[in-house]
């Protein structure tokens, strides 16, 4: 069985398709989604990850850090196993960052080893994203079909690979990637123009 951890993510590609790239490789197994919430059933969780053999967590980064929700959540699950819990599968990571470069989800990705050392969880494999509002950066309209391509593409492709080492529970190497078929001070400018498109709005509201 594969644990799904919902830690509040977003992707210009899609909600699902996170989930759903492993749903896709995963087809012959039982696939648990769980969303962290303030309020979850703990009982049923950790039967859960009694039973996982792979448990993935997919959340967004900001700050260099989770959300203190997920925090209070891991630091939950290590107690847990400090009072006797067992928990054998191995922990995979899915981490978004509105930045260009994936590698700024690295600081929170060793956030996440570090719990599983604590923890006595083998870590299996971190991807992380960065880009994760490619979507909002527009170019010509003649080419925006094929630019569109290329940012639902540039995420696809490694969460299909993600997929495939949670499904032979095995380890890899942690690979961080940026969108495709944008410049960094291309990315960076429009989402400076959008934050302050966003702020007059607001304004206007008030």
């Amino acid at each position: 069985m594969i644990l799904f951890l919902d830690g509040g993510y977003t992707q210009a590609a899609g909600s699902l398709a996170c989930l759903e790239s492993i749903r896709e490789y995963t087809q012959k197994e039982e696939l648990i989604s769980v969303k962290i919430e303030e309020n979850m059933d703990w009982d049923r969780v950790c039967r859960y990850l009694e039973d996982a053999q792979a448990i993935v967590l997919a959340a967004d980064v900001y700050l260099d850090s989770v959300s203190s929700r997920v925090l209070r959540f891991l630091e939950m699950v290590e107690q847990a196993v400090i009072e006797g819990e067992s928990i054998g599968g191995k922990f995979y990571a899915i981490l978004y960052t509105e930045l260009y470069e994936g590698e700024q989800t690295s600081v929170a990705m060793e956030v996440l080893k570090n719990f599983c050392v604590h923890a006595n969880i083998t870590w299996g494999r971190g991807l992380g994203i960065g880009g994760n509002k490619a979507g909002t950066v527009s170019l010509k309209k003649s080419v925006w079909s094929l630019f569109r391509k290329s940012v639902t593409d540039f995420r696809m492709r490694s969460l299909h690979e993600q997929a495939l080492f949670i499904r032979e529970k095995i380890q890899g190497t942690d690979v961080y990637i940026k969108p495709e078929g944008v410049s960094r001070n291309e990315y960076i400018r429009k989402m400076n123009h959008e934050t302050k498109k966003s702020n007059r709005v607001k304004i206007a509201q008030n």
